[in-house]
């Protein structure tokens, strides 16, 4: 089922550059960049698996998001995807867990950014506004859930994922 969507992940990617050009204009936007402090893991496994492994673990793809970016990569990459988890299920709870996912240098890894937020669904003003971020906790229970569900993942440092640098060990193979 995740496969049948990806086309709307296309279609949301194409239309918010546009719209972000439009609501700027207004002090809006449709796109927003990822910090660094988001980023939760990397998994040794392309993003097709990684979001069959998310429909699995009760994530369902986040089709309104603002398109999100990483700037401090060269040249700038936008997400290939975005996911939301809800605990009360996603009319009754008031959070969400968010994650953003890209892919890696050769498409064989995928970056994971997480964060939790008011729902957009509960609470759509709060969730804009995105006073309510918690980056640590979003992490936290990413980590966790990933954990429980026996899915392996490594903490790549920043300068091997967007750096450069070569990877030693046990680590994903990022540039």
């Amino acid at each position: 089922m995740t496969h049948e969507l990806r086309f709307l992940e296309r279609l949301r990617q194409g239309v918010a550059s546009l719209l972000h050009a439009l609501l700027s204009l207004v002090g809006l936007y449709a796109e927003r960049e990822t910090p660094r402090e988001q980023y939760a893991f990397t998994l040794r496994e392309p993003y097709p698996i990684v979001e069959a492994q998310l429909h699995r673990l009760g994530f369902v793809r986040n089709l309104v998001s603002s398109l999100k970016y990483r700037d401090y990569e060269m040249p700038p990459e936008t997400t290939v995807a975005s996911w939301a988890w809800y605990p009360e299920g996603a009319l009754a709870s008031d959070d969400q867990l968010h994650l953003s996912l890209y892919a890696g240098p050769d498409r064989s890894t995928t970056d994971v950014y997480a964060h939790w937020e008011p729902s957009w669904i509960r609470h759509p003003i709060r969730h804009y506004r995105a006073t309510d971020v918690d980056a640590e906790r979003g992490i936290r229970r990413a980590r966790s859930l990933f954990e429980e569900a026996g899915i392996e993942y490594a903490v790549v440092p920043a300068a091997e994922r967007i750096g450069g640098g070569a990877t030693t060990g046990a680590e994903p193979p990022i540039r």
